[in-house]
């Protein structure tokens, strides 16, 4: 819907350079805000809610109060722009932004209070750990901007104010989940060295609004004692959570997608074609990562149950399936991809359309990185509970470590429109969902999926 799309574009600052083609934008949702229904109006305020809406579309949105209420609950103005938002409110919204602003008074006079109760207990002496939790493991939060605001079991100095926006930056400007990812707190004292940090992403339950993250660090790495094979243990993600991630996710994608076709449609004026070109192709990339989120999507209504039994899936012929797949991209390319034999009674848990889906994902994100030539071999084999799929490193991918590998900014030429660290990093997050792991080692990747009963 034009009207949708318009007006999370202007919420997201598009048009900000062009002050003309943002009051066109800006008149073209008002004139088709009569036509939208309530619930869609409603579902817009909620997705767009936040400090950096602009004043003018908050405007557009001030007829009634429950489609006003989440905007005005997240909106940060000053005394100026609040009055003069007031007066063009219907009288029920102007009801509503005076409870409001009285309650957001007394809740600012609360907080100065108790931020001299924060100064003085941050000084105080560290806290002793929490009887429950083994030594070398505290407990931490922070807020929606990322500053840690409460710990347990370590030394609060040394934590409380850090930035984990700074620290997991892409994760967490993506609202993803993180588990034992590596960060060194202090160069010496108590808290020095290498901790593995695990978060998961919260949100309001009223507005659905990003809350911030909690979770757990402990000291690391871990001693390798290479006997018997790791417990492989589903993210604490529970299935709200999944679907507020993945709301978070299509919501500037579909703006990005929305974006584009306006370019290419040239719906609010003519446009040059170079950049009816550039917006074909953003939206081409864009639905890629749309259907990244689907894959997620997916995954997640997978999560609660692993599906065996009549519906447990055949190696052998899940990876001819893939193979047939990818044989028009190998060819253009000149690449040879050998499938060694697996016996048709090794067979994975997962259900078919699942399967299909993560072997795909990572065969593109790895084959994305090959070069005119190469030839690579995909084979698979039992491990105890699991299923290891495997295939060679590119010679792209040889000699880069694993850190460098998963960084959501590393790419080796990928031509999957992802990227060859986003790609991973997606199959990875998507394997764990459905029971799986992915291993790195010098010479190859392996996506391991869980096998059916024998």
């Amino acid at each position: 819907m034009q009207w949708r799309q318009l007006v999370e574009l202007v919420a997201r600052g598009a048009g900000t350079s062009d002050p003309a083609l943002l009051d066109r934008a800006l008149e073209r949702i008002a004139v088709l805000s009569s036509e939208v229904p309530d619930a869609v109006r409603l579902a817009a305020a909620k997705a767009i809610a936040g400090p950096g809406v602009p004043r003018a579309l908050l405007a557009v949105f001030l007829d009634r109060p429950e489609v006003a209420a989440p905007l005005l609950a997240a909106a940060q103005l000053d005394d100026l722009d609040w009055a003069e938002l007031r007066e063009k409110a219907a009288p029920q919204v102007q009801e509503l932004m005076s409870a409001q602003r009285s309650d957001r008074r007394d809740e600012g006079a609360a907080k100065t209070g108790l931020a001299e109760l924060s100064v003085a207990e941050a000084r105080q002496a560290p806290a002793a750990p929490s009887n429950a939790d083994p030594p070398g493991l505290f407990r931490w939060e922070c807020g929606p901007t990322g500053e840690i605001d409460w710990i347990e079991g370590a030394a609060r100095a040394a934590l409380i104010g850090r930035s984990l926006a700074e620290d997991f930056g892409q994760r967490f400007a993506a609202r993803l989940p993180f588990k034992d990812e590596a960060l060194v707190i202090a160069r010496e004292g108590e808290m020095a060295g290498e901790w593995r940090w695990s978060g998961t992403p919260a949100f309001f339950p009223d507005t659905g609004r990003f809350a911030g993250y909690h979770g757990s660090a402990r000291r690391g790495p871990d001693e390798e004692t290479g006997a018997g094979e790791p417990p492989v243990e589903a993210p604490s993600l529970d299935s709200d959570h999944l679907r507020e991630l993945i709301h978070e996710l299509r919501t500037p994608l579909n703006a990005i997608i929305g974006f584009g076709e306006i370019i290419e449609g040239q719906i609010l004026g003519p446009a040059h074609r170079a950049y009816r070109d550039r917006a074909a192709e953003i939206v081409r990339q864009a639905r890629r990562l749309v259907a990244a989120v689907d894959d997620l999507d997916l995954a997640a209504k997978l999560q609660s149950g692993r599906l065996d039994g009549e519906d447990a899936s055949s190696l052998a012929e899940l990876l001819a399936d893939v193979a047939q797949a990818l044989e028009p991209a190998m060819a253009a390319k000149r690449v040879r991809l050998t499938v060694e034999p697996t016996g048709r009674t090794v067979r994975t848990a997962l259900r078919h359309d699942l399967a299909t889906r993560l072997l795909n994902r990572f065969v593109d994100a790895v084959l994305g990185a090959v070069t005119e030539g190469e030839e690579l071999s995909l084979r698979a084999q039992r491990q105890a509970r699991l299923i290891a799929v495997s295939l060679d490193r590119p010679r792209a991918l040889r000699g880069v470590g694993e850190q460098e590998l998963l960084d959501p900014t590393f790419d080796a030429g990928a031509d999957s429109g992802l990227g060859t660290g986003f790609a991973l990093r997606l199959v990875r997050g998507l394997a764990i969902v459905a029971g799986g792991r992915l291993d790195i080692t010098a010479d190859r990747l392996s996506l391991h999926l869980p096998a059916a009963r024998s």
